[in-house]
């Protein structure tokens, strides 16, 4: 119970940060440049400015990450809905998993060969690439929607991939810690395990309520 005043403040921080990114979504149009991309940059120069956000525990990061996840995906099941869902839900399955695996998969390569990145550099870089957030393609479209099976798929897709994309990145990090390679495999079994229930706590609540 101690951290939880420490925590509580995290997340009032992080909303005020999540604010800021609502607002970067002015400049994006004004500039034709996805919101998410500039507030990375600004993610990366306050980090460089305040060197106390290179010291958060990683426990405080798993919560929030957590707390994040459930509400982008509850967020996500309000507005696709059980009906479009049930229609497309294979699909979203398919392309969420085993898409974001291969899409991963051969954006390592590709720096491995071309880039000369390590294999667990490259991996790295792929899983932090692959998960796709609609809002990258929304900023990119500008007001127009897409409607439809694509406009399920899109939305869908975004929300099971982040956690088997976190999955995947804490089973290599953790390869990176517990003695190499061979460590990835219990990684990704532990981590699938710990993470596999967040997207339940989320999308079907939001399907209820919508």
């Amino acid at each position: 119970m101690n951290d939880v005043v420490p925590f509580g403040v995290v997340i009032a921080v992080i909303s005020v940060a999540g604010l800021l990114a609502v607002l970067s979504n002015r400049v994006s149009e004004r500039i034709r440049v996805p919101a998410p991309a500039i507030f990375l940059v600004a993610a990366a120069v306050a980090s460089d400015l305040v060197p106390v956000l290179g010291r958060v525990p990683v426990l405080t990061v798993q919560r929030v990450v957590t707390v994040m996840l459930i509400l982008l995906l509850f967020d996500g099941g309000m507005h696709i809905g059980w009906r479009r869902f049930r229609a497309a839900g294979g699909a979203v399955l398919w392309i969420g998993v085993v898409g974001t695996v291969v899409t991963a998969m051969g954006v390592a390569v590709l720096a491995h060969l071309v880039f000369g990145f390590d294999w667990r550099a490259g991996l790295l870089l792929g899983v932090a690439l692959a998960p796709t957030d609609p809002a990258v393609v929304f900023s990119v479209l500008g007001r127009r929607e897409i409607s439809g099976r694509s406009g399920t798929l899109l939305e869908g897709e975004s929300g099971v991939n982040d956690p088997v994309g976190i999955a995947a990145m804490a089973a290599l990090l953790a390869a990176g810690t517990a003695g190499g390679w061979h460590a990835v495999g219990a990684g990704v079994a532990s981590s699938s395990w710990r993470w596999s229930w967040v997207p339940w706590s989320g999308s079907p609540v939001g399907m209820r309520c919508r």
